[in-house]
């Protein structure tokens, strides 16, 4: 049964909030000040204490500093008067509070707060989860992915059901988000990502949330939202930084209450997701500059997993490099077998790599598929790994894969890059890492005119 040590000097509040835990099922202990409670504390071990900002002799924020001294893992929820309010905010982003409630306290909301720090308290599972995590497309024996492995077994263990996760473009932050998914309780559901940035503004609350038959132009008929759509399941919410203000307040209200409206509807619907967000922003910058919700910021980072980039990261090149022709052995099977040359991977080690484990696979497969012998050289290689003053290069590109020819292949690979240059012979043969000499040979060995790539 969770041991919860209730901190309140006002007896009649301490007695209905003790009755209302009780009721839920968990073991209560209430002192009326805090140096009482710091003597529970030394005596007894509790999963969750709950303590009012405002007391006599000692505040919650002391109470709050003295437990995280003494106590750094237990959870503590603050609760606080509307006046007190900034100083509770506060008390999260610094001073390490797990939430606020708000008085007069909402009981659903009391019960949703206590559930969730209680969830942060199960027991961890064993290692082998780590080095499914480990292996699940995602490669790093450096300390630093170490340490961000163990944090996300300690996620999936805990049935965690909101994240953030932050780090430069290209780290790898949806990956993250598939593995708590597909290593978690909700694994048979949905996993369904959403890039937010690529919602257009007027429509993202009908995409979120659904329409009802009639709410506006165009709704001929009901439609269910993605966060109806992924019940049960998780939603991962790429680029959580490029909603809207008002959108963000409306999926704060999600978050709070764990139910939706959709657009022209009068009745609530439950919805029970998993919400990852992540985003390559700043989101305190963010909050700093009025972009970005100070009570979303704080409801979405419960718990907060950073990618590192990969220049902070270098000790998992080779590995990584040896993933990726693994796997482009597979899905290019008429290409040989490829290997890189010493002057090449001494290259790839001092690059800064700007775009990451994206940058970084998009070359190598660049290298795979156009070298013409089995060892990678360094003119293989992109023009901006051997000239930092190059802006990093990508192609978008869908290359086939399988049964095709490796001609076929490197056909289609230019045939990319000048569609992205719109014909334009020196910047493809940038993007492709080869001369222009060269390009020009292949591009008439396989008929193709750069006239027919402009734009018209």
């Amino acid at each position: 049964m969770p041991s919860i040590l209730l901190v309140e000097d006002e007896q009649s509040q301490r007695t209905i909030l003790r009755r209302v835990l009780e009721r839920e099922g968990h073991e209560i202990e209430t002192a009326d000040n805090g140096k009482a409670a710091l003597e529970l504390l030394k005596n007894k071990q509790f999963n969750l204490v709950i303590s009012d900002m405002r007391m006599p002799q000692m505040t919650g924020r002391d109470l709050l500093k003295m437990i995280k001294k003494q106590w750094a893992d237990l959870p503590v929820l603050i609760v606080t008067a509307f006046a007190e309010l900034d100083d509770a905010i506060d008390l999260v982003a610094r001073e390490g509070a797990f939430y606020y409630l708000e008085k007069p306290i909402n009981l659903d909301s009391l019960k949703n707060e206590v559930e969730r720090a209680l969830n942060t308290q199960k027991p961890a599972i064993n290692n082998d989860t780590v080095q499914k995590v480990h292996f699940d497309q995602i490669v790093g024996d450096s300390p630093l992915m170490q340490e961000l492995f163990k944090k996300v077994t300690l996620v999936i263990n805990r049935g965690v059901n909101q994240v953030l996760i932050t780090g430069e473009t290209g780290t790898g932050k949806d990956l993250i988000a598939k593995a708590i998914h597909e290593h978690g309780s909700r694994q048979k559901k949905m996993f369904l990502p959403i890039n937010c940035s690529a919602v257009p503004e007027h429509l993202t609350e009908s995409e979120f949330f659904g329409h009802e038959k009639g709410a506006f132009t165009g709704a001929d008929q009901t439609k269910r939202g993605l966060f109806e759509i992924a019940n049960g399941g998780t939603i991962f919410l790429d680029e959580i930084g490029d909603i809207s203000l008002q959108m963000q307040s409306k999926l704060l209200r999600v978050l709070q209450e764990r139910e939706i409206k959709r657009v022209g509807g009068i009745h609530p619907i439950q919805v029970n997701v998993c919400i990852i967000a992540a985003t390559n922003k700043n989101l305190k910058t963010e909050m700093e500059q009025g972009n970005f919700r100070q009570d979303l910021y704080f409801r979405l980072n419960v718990i907060t997993l950073h990618l590192p980039p990969l220049r902070d990261r270098m000790e998992d090149l080779k590995s990584l490099i040896g993933f990726f022709f693994s796997r482009f052995q597979d899905e290019y099977i008429s290409v040989e077998k490829k290997t890189l040359s010493p002057e090449a991977m001494s290259a790839l080690q001092r690059y800064d790599w700007p775009g990451n484990i994206r940058q970084l696979a998009n070359c190598l497969l660049r290298a795979f598929i156009l070298s013409e012998s089995s060892t990678i050289q360094l003119t293989d290689l992109p023009a901006e790994i051997h000239d930092s003053s190059l802006p990093p290069s990508n192609i978008n590109s869908e290359i086939p894969k399988g049964g095709v020819s490796l001609e076929d292949i490197i056909r289609e690979y230019i045939k990319s890059a000048l569609t992205q240059t719109q014909g334009n012979q020196t910047k493809a043969a940038e993007l492709l890492g080869m001369s222009r000499r060269k390009l020009q040979s292949r591009m008439k060995n396989y008929n193709l005119d750069s006239r027919d790539f402009k734009e018209k």
